[in-house]
This record gives C-alpha cells, sequence and structure tokens, in this order.
C-alpha cells in the first residue's frame, strides 16, 4: 500500500498555485457556463460533462437553456421533452435525475438550489463531487473538486503508478491545504482545464505545465506511462433490427426500465431468429408482401460492451394498425409513428442515425 498523499511534500507549492492561476487567466477556455455561473447553469453543466466531451457539451447546454433556463421550467417541462433534450449525451437516468432535482428544489426550496453541501446531497442525482463543484464555482467556497483531470494530474505530479480509492481522500485533503479562499472557483477550473489541455491522457505538454517544477513522473521521465492504461474487457453481440414501415409510419416501442428507459427503440432481435420473423412479413396471410432492405451496420457502445446493430427494413404494402404478436410484452409498450414526427420521440443517438438512414422515397 503507498503511503498517505498527506504524509508526502505537497503537490505544488504556493507560488505554483499563483502560476497555476496565472496560467489559466491567460488560457483557460471560456465556456458558455462560466460566463454567468449561476448554481442553476453550474448544475446543468456539471451533470452534462460528467461523461461528456466538453466540446460536445456546449451545443447541448445552450440548447438546454433555451427549452429550460430555470429551475421552475424544468420541474414543469415533462420526462420526454427532457429526454428529447438530453438526446446525444448518453446515461438518460441523468436527465431524469434532473428533472427530479428540479421538482424536488421547487417543492424544498423555492426553486433555488441550496448552499449547504448536506441539503444539496439531498437533491435527487447530486452527489459529492457536482455538491463540491457547486460549493465552489456557484458560490465561491473553498470545497476542492475531484475528477479525472485532477486524480491524473496529482498522480503524475507523485509519480504514482497505482492508484487506490484511500488515495482520493489524502488528495482531497491536499487540495483543501492550496484552494484559495478568495477565488476557490477559478482554481478548480484551472485544475480541470490543467488536465483537459496540457496534462492529457496519453500526449502530455509537459512544457506548457505550470506546475512542472513538482513533477516527479516529469523528472523520472515517466510521464506517458503513469497512469497505466486501463484494461478493460469489453462484451460483443449483434442483434437486427426490424424497421417496420407502413404509410409513412414506423412501429416503435417505448422501453420502461433498464438502460434507455423512457427512450423509444426499434424491434431488436438476436441474430438468426429475423429469418423466421421476416417469413412471416414476406408472406403475410392477407396482402401483398413487404418488401425489404438491408441498411448499413452501426455500433453501439456501452461502458463495458458493444452491440453490432443490423437494421433491415420491410415496406409493408397494406396499411396497419395491428402490433405483431411476436413482440410479446413489448406490444403493449409499441405503436406506430409518423415518420414526419419521429423527431420529437427521443431516441439514443445511434438509434437515431438509423432511422435517418431511410430512404426518403420510402417515407410518404
Amino acid at each position: 500500500m503507498s503511503k498517505p498523499i498527506s504524509s508526502e511534500s505537497s503537490l505544488f507549492s504556493h507560488q505554483e498555485t499563483r502560476e497555476l492561476l496565472d496560467w489559466f487567466s491567460r488560457c483557460g477556455i471560456d465556456y458558455p457556463w462560466g460566463d454567468n455561473p449561476t448554481p442553476y447553469r453550474v448544475w446543468i453543466s456539471e451533470i452534462m460533462l460528467q461523461q461528456t466531451v466538453v466540446t460536445a457539451a456546449v451545443g447541448h447546454f445552450n440548447r438546454w437553456m433555451d427549452l429550460f433556463p430555470d429551475v421552475e421550467s424544468l420541474a414543469a417541462a415533462d420526462e420526454q421533452s427532457v429526454l428529447k433534450a438530453w438526446e446525444g449525451l448518453g446515461y438518460y437516468s441523468r436527465a431524469r435525475n434532473l428533472r427530479k432535482g428540479a421538482v424536488y428544489l421547487m417543492e424544498q426550496h423555492g426553486g433555488n438550489l441550496p448552499d449547504e453541501y448536506r441539503q444539496l446531497l439531498k437533491v435527487p442525482g447530486i452527489g459529492d463531487y457536482t455538491a463540491r463543484a457547486l460549493l465552489s464555482l456557484a458560490f465561491g467556497k473553498p470545497w476542492p473538486v475531484l475528477d479525472a483531470n485532477v486524480r491524473r494530474i496529482a498522480q503524475r505530479l507523485l509519480a504514482r503508478r497505482e492508484w487506490e480509492k484511500t488515495d482520493d481522500l489524502s488528495l482531497m485533503e491536499s487540495l483543501e491545504t492550496r484552494i484559495p479562499e478568495e477565488s476557490p472557483g477559478l482554481f478548480n477550473c484551472a485544475l480541470m482545464q490543467l488536465g483537459q489541455q496540457v496534462c492529457r491522457v496519453r500526449t502530455p505538454d509537459c512544457e506548457s505545465c505550470p506546475l512542472k517544477r513538482s513533477c516527479r513522473s516529469r523528472e523520472r521521465e515517466l510521464q506517458g506511462e503513469i497512469p497505466a492504461p486501463k484494461k478493460r474487457k469489453i462484451s460483443e453481440k449483434s442483434s437486427v433490427l426490424l424497421l417496420l414501415i407502413s404509410d409513412g409510419r414506423i412501429l416503435m416501442t417505448r422501453r420502461e426500465k433498464g438502460i434507455g428507459q423512457g427512450l423509444w427503440f426499434l424491434p431488436a432481435f438476436p441474430e438468426g431468429r429475423e429469418e423466421e420473423l421476416s417469413g412471416e412479413l414476406m408472406h403475410p396471410e392477407h396482402g401483398e408482401a413487404a418488401d425489404s432492405m438491408i441498411l448499413r451496420e452501426r455500433v453501439h457502445l456501452y461502458t463495458s460492451w458493444k452491440e453490432t446493430l443490423k437494421p433491415r427494413i420491410f415496406f409493408l404494402k397494406d396499411h396497419t394498425d395491428k402490433i405483431p404478436e411476436w413482440m410479446g410484452p413489448e406490444g403493449d409498450r409499441s405503436r406506430w409513428i409518423d415518420l414526419d414526427t419521429i423527431d420529437e420521440y427521443p431516441t439514443a443517438s445511434v438509434y437515431r442515425k438509423i432511422l435517418e438512414d431511410i430512404p426518403s422515397l420510402f417515407l410518404s
């Protein structure tokens, strides 16, 4: 077990703290949530940034603010509108929690985010990291934050090949000795952007780093090896998607639980069974057989697995309002949706791309 960080020399000096803030004043990137860091704007941005590249979050943040500019408007929105606004960011439970949090804030705090740590933790979807970010960035309180960027900086400064959960607590204690009371938000933003721009995962720009004099990894030329890349086992599977189209409508189903709860999906089946199902569609008991077409494959990436999606369209020549029996329980949550309005229904981004691949000549 490695020694606690607090028992070693400080991460960096007070002079380097000043140099870090000076670097940020010269090189920091202005993001829309930083221009007017109200508690609500900081809250939304921090939830978006938890699993999203910062550059990708900017557009989503601006669109979100146009739709839901404050806690009150978010609390009044229906879940489908919130999920649609979140489309493309993934981890849709966060969007649902934002709405739940807004409802809670309207009921318990008059629509305002509290400025006390324990009260913030009671808001649905707000954990330790988000609470600390709010306290420092929105309320100007000296609470350090710890994200992957800050952890990577510390690991390199200390030349730690291994990092344990207990090191996070020691790191937080060390940061508390450096965070300036007069500008805690700037300090936290400076560290996070230093990790994004300079102390990058695989290509650190050490010569531009204001903390380079304290960096043991740089001194030992280990900065390219620390932290070691994570080895993650990825499971794989293939699924066939059936796109059933009738009179400019498509059959979709709304997921009620699990990954993608509240989103609309295309019927999916393990590879192989689609022949059985397509046989029923190609040789119906009544009416003309359906035309079919295979669209290009898409890959849906998750944290620990990836799914190859193989879309196949069936253009039904007879109008139908029936939900196929082979859909089983999913049929109760399915409906025929006009393709002209399909953009109004929230779905995972990879499914949105598949829907956009449908040839336009078949949409009317």
